[in-house]
């Protein structure tokens, strides 16, 4: 029975995510595409609830588990990423490290780089005048790509994929090294964001996916130098990994944050000479970009009424919070496992950031594999909403959107709170099968 349930739900996801396959560019199909994506999140509840309920598959179970999860990838990988352009940065990006010209240097439609621009990626790049907001790792990720596979995006998207498979890999050995549930890897394989962020949209958060649940593997076996300085690989190539440091660190956080910096250290020296240019504009993304904000679009809805000072106020508290809570869990809570303090941490950082774009909530998806938890497995389905805003007079998330993404969220994990049921909200992420 478990078999043909599995089997049913995998059928249907193989075929809504053929059927965005099919759609071309999802820029101009997003209707048709979240209908389809929403067909996908619905399979993949039923599974997840399956594996939940009956963990029990067996190894050949498993073993279709994964090899469900790499089909759905081989279908999305041919696609042209259309929702993100962020790829085609990438490889412009690897372009400019082959040309011998530092990407924090410049802005793409700066004069000096008119020689270097084409009809294909030059016209697909977001924020042209801004320099590069990538740090050295992934610097040196689209420099090898240049240089193995130039100006090939297929092969950009394949190494993507791999990092993806490898992080799949690396949460099944996790959850063995935790005493979870091997059938729980599914939360993470069969995720549809996953498949259409990573395989679809080739995002280079397939990286810091892989080093997070690397490190966070590496403390649950009490190495905690080998998960600082996993992290800081992680932070070389996308910062937001260095937000579970005080995640990991157990009897030891000087070695945690030592190995961390060593990484990080030897990561920026490659571009040493470039100074505080290093940076990119990173500054002016912090500053001015926002899109599909959680905790920060209810505080600006209410202090914003204050003027000036209580829309700063509306972006301060949050990440204000957020920081409160690292702390706390750095001194206070190192009785709490590493997975859960990151769980905590990662779900935090999904409500107080101003920019929760569809593929920043990747990240908490391996954690919920841990302890699989229903406000926020629906909410790493429901971020998908915000494309919508490809069929909107103006780009800007409609009211109606952030309620379904936030407002069920809410609602289940107040139900958690009321019940004290373990396995509704955060509470389930102590909760050892």
């Amino acid at each position: 029975m478990s078999a043909l349930v599995l089997a049913g739900c995998g059928l249907a996801l193989a075929a809504a995510l053929a059927g965005i396959a099919a759609l071309g560019d999802l820029f101009d199909a997003a209707p048709p595409f979240l209908a389809l994506f929403g067909l996908a999140s619905v399979a993949y509840a039923v599974a997840v609830a399956w594996v939940r309920r009956r963990p029990a598959v067996g190894p050949r179970g498993v073993a279709g588990i994964v090899l469900a999860a790499v089909v759905f990838r081989v279908i999305l990988l041919p696609t042209p990423p259309s929702l993100s352009t962020d790829v085609y940065r990438y490889l412009w990006d690897g372009r400019l490290a082959v040309a011998g010209v530092s990407p924090y240097r410049y802005p793409p439609n700066a004069p000096e780089l008119a020689g270097l621009r084409d009809d294909v990626v030059y016209p697909r790049l977001n924020h042209g005048d801004w320099r590069t907001v990538y740090p050295p790792g992934a610097q040196l990720l689209f420099a090898g790509m240049a240089r193995l596979a130039p100006e090939s995006l297929g092969a950009f998207k394949r190494l993507i994929v791999a990092f993806d498979l490898l992080t799949l890999g690396l949460v099944l050995m996790w959850l063995r090294a935790l005493g979870r549930p091997p059938a729980w890897v599914l939360v993470y394989a069969w995720h549809p964001l996953v498949a259409v962020e990573l395989a679809g949209s080739g995002h280079l958060d397939a990286v810091a996916l892989a080093a997070t649940v690397a490190a966070l593997w590496a403390a649950a076996a009490g190495r905690e130098g080998a998960a600082g300085a996993l992290l800081g690989a992680g932070g070389l190539v996308k910062l937001y990994p260095l937000l579970l440091l005080p995640a990991v660190w157990q009897r030891r956080p000087g070695r945690v944050l030592a190995a961390a910096a060593g990484v990080l250290a030897a990561g920026y020296a490659l571009y040493a000479g470039e100074g505080a240019a290093v940076l990119g504009s990173l500054a002016r993304y912090v500053a001015e970009e926002e899109f599909n904000p959680g905790l920060r679009g209810a505080l600006d809805w209410t202090l914003g009424r204050l003027g000036p000072g209580g829309l700063l106020a509306s972006r301060l508290l949050p990440l204000a919070g957020l920081a409160a809570l690292a702390l706390a869990l750095g001194v206070f809570g190192r009785v709490v496992p590493a997975w859960q303090r990151a769980a905590w941490l990662v779900s935090a950082y999904l409500l107080a950031t101003p920019n929760l774009f569809p593929w920043y909530a990747l990240w908490l998806v391996p954690l919920l594999a841990v302890a699989p938890a229903w406000p926020w497995l629906y909410l790493t389905c429901a971020v998908a909403l915000p494309y919508v805003i490809f069929v909107q007079p103006v780009w800007a998330v409609p009211a109606w959107v952030t309620a379904v993404e936030f407002v069920p969220l809410g609602l289940g994990l107040a139900v958690a709170a009321w019940s004290r049921t373990p396995a509704a909200g955060w509470r389930a992420m102590r909760v050892v099968p």
